[in-house]
């Protein structure tokens, strides 16, 4: 059964469509042609009649054999992007991944903590989801804005399971920035030849930032996740400069 070799579990709104796009047009590598499976999320049976929405709850009750049936055959590598694996309220990923798949290799996607949840709240505006200003849902400490924000500490319970180097985080900026230096190592690190890659992949939309935000809100913002940002520069041993304004 071909089960993946390379997951993209995050963060929400930091270009992981892109990424999944990016590994897919390696030869060498086919992704899940459904991106977020959401396979490690959810409960152990089924959670209403309808399948079509399930992937909202998480697939876990469907079993591993309809999860190795998502992903092509004929290819060395395989590869799915599910954003929900390093949400605030599924600590069950991680140990459910490392029992599955003890050596598969992680990505995750960070960039500059308030341009995210900025984005994040704009998705839900747009999909009716969010009736409330920007300054009143961000700053909301129930609201998930500032949580999935946390970027050390949405992959602690990845850290703890998986060894450092199967993690690989990549800073959206960056990829915006310079795709053709980006994009070879985030190759590399699925187990694939950078030099079979086209030339095409290196020019994905991967978005970047919005409007000018409130210098006020911003400041609040960052607050709140000062010590998570730290920490995640002491991790990857980068000051992450892009987000110093």
């Amino acid at each position: 059964m071909p089960l993946p070799e390379v997951i993209v579990i995050g963060a929400m709104k930091c270009a992981t469509s892109a990424v999944h796009a990016y590994l897919d047009a390696h030869p060498d590598i086919a992704m899940s042609p459904v991106k977020e499976l959401n396979f490690f999320n959810g409960p152990e049976v089924a959670p209403h009649d309808d399948p079509d929405r399930w992937w909202l709850a998480g697939q876990w009750h469907r079993g591993l054999d309809w999860y190795a049936a998502q992903f092509p055959a004929g290819v060395p590598l395989h590869g799915e992007a599910s954003p929900a694996y390093t949400q605030p309220d599924a600590p069950e990923v991680p140990g459910r991944m490392a029992r599955v798949l003890p050596a598969v290799r992680l990505v995750y996607l960070v960039r500059d903590p308030f341009d995210r949840a900025v984005s994040q709240w704009r998705h839900h505006r747009r999909d009716g989801a969010e009736p409330r200003p920007a300054a009143e849902a961000l700053l909301d400490p129930d609201s998930q804005y500032v949580a999935r924000s946390r970027y050390l500490e949405r992959l602690a319970g990845f850290l703890h399971r998986f060894d450092r180097d199967q993690l690989h985080v990549v800073v959206q900026e960056r990829l915006l920035r310079d795709p053709a230096a980006e994009v070879p190592a985030l190759h590399r690190h699925a187990g694939a030849d950078p030099e079979r890659a086209p030339a095409a992949t290196r020019h994905r939309n991967v978005g970047g930032p919005g409007d000018p935000p409130d210098p006020a809100l911003r400041a609040a913002f960052l607050d709140r996740v000062a010590d998570d940002t730290a920490g995640l520069r002491d991790l990857l041993r980068d000051d992450l400069p892009e987000w110093d304004r």
